[in-house]
């Protein structure tokens, strides 16, 4: 029998097998999801260039989308299932599914994230300023392109005209995400790489920069790994991956409400800016100082409720 069948093997093999796995299922979709764009949308990729390239004027952001899903799913939501079931006989467990988040762990995991915004924009202030060696030139090169590529396609996405691109943007961005990148990164690889290490810190530090560098934004590295360890501490100190969805899910979707009121005029532009302009670095302070007292108040939380 299937189920369970690969958990005496080492975590290194785990997370070679996990990571086989998280390619074959990504390959998978992204070939489904070719099939279907031709059938719903009468598109296909390898003609029709330049439908999804985000550059043209003849770019399909409605497809962009339906891929983004599509590529999110395959390559997080449903691996991490598979390797849960082939590693362990309880699948849920594994996945620490099987313990819900109690309101006042999903609310504090919720005040943690907004509370943390400033810090993670002075993070993001400290990593513009850093730059690569000379001899290392061609690589930052890329990396800048990455990110302005990146930059292009998330304003292009974020354009929202009515409330059904809202909400379309709110599962797209927002809820897929966050479900899919906590089920692989909390659920599956912290515990290898807590395991490969034997230490659960390592484990969410490591987890937490692979988190960020998958992003391919060496300019949101800094803010991006300091989410991931936030993540990975919610999910150690309340044992339910629900914690790390709930926090990352309020951050996606606060980004993608703030814009949409951006858009209409009904909020000021700066609000995306807060924690960066004037005295950035007092309120990232600040930031940091706050975050580190509810995280501390969390755990005293989670233990309460244990």
């Amino acid at each position: 029998m299937l189920k369970g069948s690969m958990e005496h093997y080492s975590p290194f093999y785990q997370l070679l097998i996990s990571l086989l796995l998280v390619l074959g299922s990504f390959l998978l979709a992204m070939f489904v999801g070719t099939v279907i764009a031709l059938l719903l949308f009468d598109i296909n990729i390898f003609t029709d260039t330049q439908t999804l390239n985000i550059y043209s004027d003849a770019v399909n952001i409605s497809v962009l989308k339906f891929y983004q899903s599509i590529y999110s799913t395959g390559m997080f939501i449903i691996p991490p299932f598979i390797i849960a079931f082939l590693f362990n006989k309880d699948v849920l467990k594994s996945l620490f599914l099987h313990k819900g988040a109690k309101l006042p762990v999903a609310l504090m995991a919720t005040f943690i994230i907004i509370i943390s915004l400033p810090m993670i924009n002075l993070l993001g202030q400290v990593n513009s300023y850093l730059s690569l060696p000379e001899f290392m030139s061609g690589i930052e090169t890329w990396m800048k392109d990455s990110e302005e590529q990146a930059k292009i396609v998330t304003q292009k996405f974020l354009i929202m005209n009515s409330y059904s691109d809202l909400w379309v943007n709110l599962i797209v961005i927002a809820l897929i995400p966050a479900i899919g990148e906590e089920l692989l990164f909390r659920g599956v690889l912290q515990g290898i790489f807590a395991k490969l290490t034997k230490n659960i810190h390592w484990g969410i530090i490591i987890t937490a920069f692979l988190f960020a560098a998958l992003h391919m934004q060496f300019y949101g590295l800094l803010p991006r790994m300091a989410m991931g360890i936030l993540f990975g501490y919610l999910l150690v100190w309340s044992g339910s991956l629900w914690a790390p969805i709930i926090a990352h899910l309020a951050n996606n979707a606060m980004a993608v409400i703030t814009q949409y009121y951006i858009l209409k005029g009904s909020l000021p532009k700066e609000v995306e800016t807060i924690g960066t302009n004037g005295n950035y670095w007092i309120s990232g302070l600040i930031s940091i100082v706050l975050v580190l007292i509810l995280l501390h108040i969390f755990r005293a939380i989670c233990k309460r409720e244990t």
